[in-house]
């Protein structure tokens, strides 16, 4: 079934579990670069994960996304998060040319395509590069890029959190950023976008079938 063929206003556990957690599995490939995408309250996870990749040479330059405006920033602070995931990088270790920031995005779309913008005519040489977010937002950006670079092959590693994650977002009430409210909100966001044809209009499968196999 298609993300398109959902009806958003009639989901089940299940289904949001189908859609946003299935097909997310880490491939295990090295490439050059990582994409780094920002959340303000979770800049710490996100970057030592990041860093994590980098100690085991799985990749060699990162790539830290998130301007001062988006929908996580909710201390109004005016510094980007890409600014604040450089610092925290660089504290734990990372040497400072290894990093690349776009600072300027506030969105996903706007992430991806700033971040492909920052890498100029060296993305025709790129074959794969490495997803670093939170799981539950892994199959949006994997969904963004299979549509504007059909091509490129999408490592996805996950980032837990310990209440937006595949075994945990479902324990939470519906309250607002609580696990279950992301996963609900990024299962009704991804079928919009696919009716919009704005993401690839993914084949969705059955994530417990996945855990078994």
């Amino acid at each position: 079934m298609k993300l398109s063929q959902f009806n958003e206003n009639l989901l089940n556990d299940k289904d949001i579990e189908d859609i946003v957690f299935s097909d997310i599995s880490d491939n295990g490939l090295s490439c050059k670069y990582a994409l780094v995408f920002g959340n303000s309250m979770l800049i710490k996870e996100r970057v030592s994960k990041a860093v994590e990749l980098y100690n085991s040479k799985r990749i060699r330059k990162l790539i830290f996304m998130g301007g001062a405006n988006g929908v996580s920033n909710q201390d109004n602070s005016i510094t980007a998060e890409a600014d604040k995931m450089k610092k925290v990088a660089i504290e734990m270790g990372i040497d400072v040319k290894d990093i690349i920031i776009d600072n300027t995005s506030n969105n996903t779309f706007e992430n991806i395509d700033n971040a492909i913008a920052l890498l100029g005519n060296e993305i025709e040489q790129i074959h794969n590069i490495v997803i670093v977010t939170s799981e539950f937002h892994l199959k949006r950006c994997n969904a963004i890029l299979k549509k504007k670079y059909p091509n490129l092959i999408t490592s996805l590693v996950a980032v837990k959190d310990g209440f937006s994650d595949s075994d945990n977002w479902f324990l939470s009430d519906n309250s607002w950023n609580s696990g279950r409210s992301l996963a609900t909100y990024e299962a009704k966001l991804l079928i919009k976008y696919a009716k919009e044809d704005k993401i690839e209009d993914l084949e969705i499968n059955s994530y417990r079938e996945e855990r078994e196999r």
